[in-house]
């Protein structure tokens, strides 16, 4: 079945969504691997950041952070987000919208450190913090301890809706996606 096809239905694009984004998690190669994390604090800001996780029964997605992080101190003002996928093979840009939940010091946090590799972990005990002003390009240091570091933190963003779009030469489509609600679930023009 061609992929026009298989996405006619509205049940069709939420098993799409569920699929590249579990895809996104298991394979590094996957253009669903590194999304564009929107945060707005007190400015809209966007970087993109890794797929460390995506709970399709709970509709939750993970990423990992330094908690000196500039978007930890705007999730403190705003944990409203948005998070972009897109891929250009696919043509299929999905976002999502939902509230971010910091998790720093707590089992959540813990529980990812300790299934991590040591070279990512080493990201997690560089000096100075993350958007920190250096005289030099690599005016930096790491100094790698054998214990969960006191910068990391994960971030889980609770999707409340999904906004799909199909790009297409015959015609872009497009859908919105309710969390919890898949009755409101609706075509809407491109």
């Amino acid at each position: 079945m061609s992929t026009e096809k298989a996405l006619e239905t509205l049940e069709n694009v939420r098993q799409n969504i569920r699929s590249h984004l579990t895809e996104g998690v298991k394979n590094r190669h996957s253009d669903f691997r590194t999304f564009t994390f929107c945060t707005s604090g007190s400015i809209p800001t966007g970087r993109t950041v890794v797929l460390r996780g995506y709970d399709s029964e709970k509709k939750i997605i993970t990423l990992h952070s330094n908690y000196y992080a500039e978007k930890i101190e705007q999730l403190k003002i705003n944990n409203e987000v948005c998070c972009v996928f897109y891929s250009k093979s696919k043509k299929i840009q999905i976002r999502c919208f939902g509230n971010a939940t910091i998790n720093h010091g707590n089992e959540k946090s813990s529980h990812a450190w300790k299934n991590m590799s040591d070279m990512s972990k080493e990201c997690y005990f560089q000096t100075p913090n993350p958007g920190s002003s250096i005289s030099k390009y690599n005016d930096f240091s790491k100094s790698v301890k054998n214990k969960e570091s006191e910068a990391f933190t994960t971030i889980h963003v609770q999707v409340k809706k999904f906004d799909w779009l199909f790009l297409k030469r015959e015609g872009h489509r497009r859908a919105l996606i309710f969390t919890s609600q898949s009755e409101n679930d609706t075509w809407i023009s491109p």
